[in-house]
């Protein structure tokens, strides 16, 4: 089950209202699940968003049970919300879920740097019962993801 999460090698997009707020093309796959995302470069540029997603993986790799990769990403000065992929490691097996995390529903202010404690513990149905969407990788598919960035991302030379 390959597990990635990358750009796009597409042209930047301008879906905002304002007409300069620039958006990149992203793919997050897991397994044979393939997700399209546009996240907003408003704040963020593309490289902060691949250092967020590499930290989030190291996270999880290294001993936490779990994390999550933000695919949009605006502060609560600028925007009502941010959009992830929580990761929760069970076993041998990673589970991931699309959730809105909303500034205003959260007991402190948000954070970026401290974003994880935002994490809700892994939870499989709603309030009504019903099974919450989430996507299954192996762990080993999540270590060899991390081998390849590192990889790609050491100097050349």
């Amino acid at each position: 089950m390959p597990f990635s999460i990358a750009f796009q090698k597409e042209p930047l997009l301008y879906p905002y209202e304002d007409g300069t707020t620039a958006a990149a093309n992203g793919l997050l796959i897991l397994g044979d699940f393939k997700e399209q995302f546009l996240a907003s470069l408003y704040q963020w540029s593309r490289e902060q968003y691949q250092s967020q997603w590499r930290n989030a993986v190291e996270v999880l790799l290294n001993g936490k049970d779990k994390a999550a990769l933000i695919t949009t990403y605006g502060s609560p000065e600028v925007a009502t919300h941010l959009e992830w992929w929580p990761m929760y490691l069970v076993g041998n097996e990673v589970f991931l879920q699309n959730r809105l995390l909303f500034y205003d529903q959260l007991p402190e202010p948000f954070c970026v740097e401290n974003a994880f404690s935002f994490l809700r513990n892994r939870c499989t149905t709603n309030a009504e019962g019903e099974a919450i969407s989430e996507w299954r990788v192996g762990l080993s598919e999540v270590e060899a993801f991390a081998r390849k960035v590192i990889r790609e991302s050491a100097p050349r030379g």
